[in-house]
């Protein structure tokens, strides 16, 4: 039982997890069945006698396998083949907003290549250096295991941020000027909550991250669309709308905006601190994948320094979702009143999260890990952008950092059967309407690049899946006039 060639930036654990776990799924690896032993599959494999007990425990964790003491693993009796569409466990029976497709990217299991997901491939983090810290933090914070954190934020990771973040923002900051949060959603809601009114007129990127405009409708404010090009907001729509009323925020994307990955160029970020200054609107600058950029671009926050933005950002997408960490820069006066608001509706973000991002931002192992994600970004993003213009589709902009690209076949007016027949071959995307201001459909996708070039059903899935896997998806216009085949595969062959 010869584990295949590794793949690229994934860890012989998860490597071998995967191998293992195909051979269960495919039978190769029977119900019952005893696996090799830890000393035999450390032979034969040629890896550590940790790695094997470390791919052991967590097949065990995930219940394909059971130890039995003195006899060895076991393959449990409740395993079962996956197929083409299993990677639902519950589907909506209603479809508000286009959120079925978006509950799928949560729900698919590791067989579906999730290509409209907002995160990075579990392959691309070094999983056994979050692990050695996570028990360093562990072993010297028994408490914040198990005792509620400061609701304003640890103090220690607030000053560390603060160090951190003043040359590479170009502010002047303390921990008085920053406040923790369960990532960056729960910061979008806190000012949301705080600065929002019912019935104020509120802007936005348009497309944008539908949770914000749920967030803000919530509230009861007016959202106002505003086009999105590839240099930024539209000024001029901007400035339209500013002449016909009051409007008391715009809640934008600086640098790789989700979900076109463009970012603000010099002079429309000038433009729109311009206009906030004229007619006093907020801007709160969500630059939560900002941390891909190489090179610091333009945030708003430098050239504005915390007098009418409000900055918000997280490690969420760039580290770990599970680990949710995010926060949010503003004057201490009204960093005051959002930690008041955050321990009436939350209490605090766990500690033992905030210990162990501030480990990480000391030892320096944050910035190690963001150069080498940046670098398969980079790549992805050319391989991804060629690819996708070799199959005809359109970009709606070419980019060279981040994760997304905003997609379209010029000749695919509707992508609702596109994104069901996708599903259909574990193949998860995100349409266009989940990113629109408004709610109504538009041709577009967002496609996650970092997604694209992983196939998990390569080599260690086998040639049946691989062959599934490589069938084009086809999709035919309502007038059958019309089939645009999607090759999805083709890069990966």
């Amino acid at each position: 039982m010869d584990v295949v060639q590794q793949q690229p930036h994934v860890p012989v654990i998860e490597h071998l997890v995967e191998h293992l776990k195909h051979q269960i799924d495919q039978g190769l690896l029977k119900p019952g069945q005893r696996l090799p032993s830890i000393r035999r599959l450390v032979a034969s494999q040629s890896v550590s006698f940790h790695t094997v007990v470390s791919a052991y425990e967590r097949l065990e964790a995930y219940g394909l396998i059971s130890a039995q003491p003195g006899r060895g693993y076991f393959v449990t009796t409740r395993t079962s083949s996956p197929s083409a569409g299993q990677c639902k466990p519950w589907v909506r029976t209603d479809d508000p907003h286009g959120l079925k497709a978006f509950w799928r990217l949560f729900h698919g299991n590791d067989h579906c290549m999730k290509l409209g997901c907002g995160w990075l491939p579990a392959g691309w983090r070094d999983t056994q250096a979050l692990a050695r810290v996570i028990r360093r933090t562990a072993n010297f914070a028994h408490s914040s295991l198990v005792e509620y954190g400061d609701p304003a934020g640890y103090l220690p990771l607030r000053q560390t941020l603060a160090d951190y973040l003043s040359p590479r923002l170009g502010v002047g900051l303390g921990p008085d000027y920053l406040l923790t949060t369960l990532g960056a959603t729960q910061a979008l809601d806190l000012v949301i909550r705080l600065i929002i009114e019912p019935g104020d007129r509120v802007l936005v990127d348009d497309p944008c991250n539908s949770n914000l405009v749920q967030l803000l409708r919530l509230r009861g404010a007016q959202v106002v669309g505003i086009t999105r090009r590839s240099d930024g907001p539209d000024i001029e729509q901007v400035t339209q709308v500013l002449a016909a009323g009051t409007v008391k925020a715009f809640f934008i994307n600086s640098r790789l905006h989700n979900p076109t990955g463009t970012s603000l160029s010099p002079h429309n970020a000038f433009q729109l601190l311009q206009l906030a200054y004229a007619h006093d609107m907020n801007i709160v600058e969500d630059d939560v994948y900002g941390d891909f950029c190489s090179a610091p671009d333009h945030r708003l926050v430098t050239l504005d320094g915390l007098r009418k933005v409000i900055y918000i950002s997280s490690f969420s997408k760039s580290l770990s979702a599970n680990l949710r960490v995010g926060y949010i820069a503003a004057p201490p006066d009204l960093i005051a009143r959002l930690a008041d608001l955050k321990l009436l509706t939350s209490v605090s973000v766990p500690s033992f999260c905030e210990r162990f991002i501030s480990a990480i931002l000391l030892d320096g192992s944050y910035d190690r890990h963001l150069l080498a994600v940046r670098r398969n970004l980079q790549t992805a993003q050319a391989v991804a952008q060629a690819s996708f213009k070799r199959w005809g589709w359109e970009l709606f902009h070419p980019v060279k950092e981040g994760m997304f690209i905003w997609v379209r076949h010029p000749r695919l007016a509707s992508l609702e059967a596109l994104v069901n027949a996708a599903f259909e071959r574990d193949i998860l995307l995100a349409p266009g309407v989940l990113f629109s201001a408004d709610g109504q459909p538009v041709p577009w996708l967002r496609i996650n690049v970092a997604h694209l070039d992983v196939d998990k059903a390569r080599g260690a899935a086998g040639a049946p899946r691989r062959a599934a896997r490589q069938r084009a998806v086809t999709v035919l216009t309502k007038d059958n006039a019309l089939s645009v085949v999607i090759h999805f595969q083709s890069l990966l062959a």
